[in-house]
């Protein structure tokens, strides 16, 4: 009898043992909890546009290790769906050098200092494979060189998006209106540090749908030529910071608050 109880005992214990082990590993990531791969549509799409593009100092020298680009430098995917939702491709620099400006500012408004080594894309164009990536909110396109191209229309069909910049990227031409379909933005970096004007848009129609837009800097570009831009903050009610430094634009008749509301509005015009 006792040999049985002791028996019975071992067994419950082992039962109890193995359950505790199954438990603890589902919690932390094991069986079916484990965080979905990329799709293979997105995968490919990405190793297109590495293919596309001059990567000199092997900025994506990660694209391509793996079959699961969410595991890829620069890429963030939705933890639950696996989808790609942010690029972080902005061009970098080496450690000697320190930057002097408003940390508030994506890259408007900054002093670089010293000098240094600088890791950047370059490209005669942003390919449209970048469109096959519908669930992303993040893109920063800034600081490579695409080489005077214009930037692309298919831009508009990235409906997700929260943020977008593509400053100080080598951009020329006009302002697609499509960026107007990008309902969702809070922020829109299309500013140049240099004093070439090399961006312009005819008018401000196209940003009337942006409605939840809350920093906008149009720094470097040219609006001149511009119409309708006194009337800029009664169509974006929402914006917070505005940047229109270097624009050849006088902002005698902008205010410095928003129409019909009693919050503050940071504009930067030097």
């Amino acid at each position: 009898m006792g040999n049985t109880c002791w028996g019975l005992g071992m067994i419950r214990f082992l039962f109890i043992c193995i359950f505790s082990v199954t438990i603890t590993h589902k919690c932390v990531g094991g069986g079916n909890l484990t965080t979905p791969a990329c799709s293979e549509q997105e995968r490919l799409a990405l190793l297109r546009f590495k293919q596309s593009i001059k990567d000199e100092q092997r900025m994506l020298s990660s694209w391509g290790v793996g079959n699961d680009c969410c595991r890829w430098e620069r890429v963030g995917c939705d933890d639950a769906t696996g989808r790609v939702v942010s690029l972080h491709l902005r061009a970098s620099a080496s450690d000697d050098y320190f930057i002097s400006g408003d940390d508030d500012w994506p890259t408007n408004d900054i002093t670089i200092f010293g000098v240094f080594d600088r890791y950047y894309l370059a490209s005669d164009g942003v390919n449209s494979c970048l469109a096959e990536l519908l669930h992303l909110r993040h893109l920063d396109l800034s600081g490579n060189d695409f080489q005077g191209s214009q930037i692309p229309e298919f831009v508009g069909s990235l409906k997700q998006l929260r943020y977008l910049n593509l400053s100080n990227a080598g951009f020329f031409g006009k302002i697609p209106h499509q960026i107007g379909n990008l309902s969702n933005l809070k922020v829109l970096d299309l500013s140049s540090l240099g004093y070439s004007q090399y961006l312009m848009t005819d008018n401000t129609t196209w940003m009337s749908s942006l409605s939840k837009l809350e920093h906008l800097d149009l720094s470097g570009m040219d609006l001149s030529r511009t119409q309708n831009l006194n009337n800029l903050l009664y169509i974006i009610p929402s914006l917070l910071k505005l940047g229109l430094s270097r624009c050849g634009f006088s902002i005698t008749h902008l205010v410095s608050h928003h129409p019909n509301s009693s919050k503050e509005l940071a504009v930067s015009h030097i």
